[in-house]
């Protein structure tokens, strides 16, 4: 009997770690996606630094330029595309690199696309 249930708690154990590998995996080649879907925003001056942050991404903006809201909404498109996922952009200014959502402080701006199409976008025109 004891034999019988450390089998079957090392395979209970072999599975979890499994899964916990392949969850993380899955993040991890996400993120590469996304980040692969918006590696236009290194050629934008005005974009200081950009990261993943989930399923989010966090552009530090160095000033606000001519198209700021038609850059954030093409990588919202472009990083739901890539990702095959509600990705949702959060502009915030370059000096916030610690920025975290939710953190309370307010960012400039927001877009949330899915399927390739923006469906909130918060941005100034």
């Amino acid at each position: 009997m004891k034999s019988m249930f450390k089998s079957t708690l090392l395979a209970s154990l072999i599975f979890s770690l499994l899964s916990a590998f392949s969850v993380l995996a899955h993040a991890d080649s996400m993120e590469s996606a996304l980040i692969d879907g918006v590696k236009f925003l290194d050629k934008v001056p005005e974009v200081e630094w950009y990261r993943v942050d989930g399923k989010s991404l966090v552009i530090g903006w160095r000033g606000i330029p001519q198209f700021f809201p038609h850059t954030n909404r093409r990588a919202a498109m472009r990083a739901t595309i890539s990702t095959g996922r509600e990705v949702q952009v959060w502009a915030v200014r370059h000096n916030q690199k610690k920025w975290k959502i939710g953190s309370g402080d307010s960012p400039i701006c927001t877009v949330t696309a899915r399927n390739g199409r923006v469906k909130t976008d918060t941005c100034p025109r």
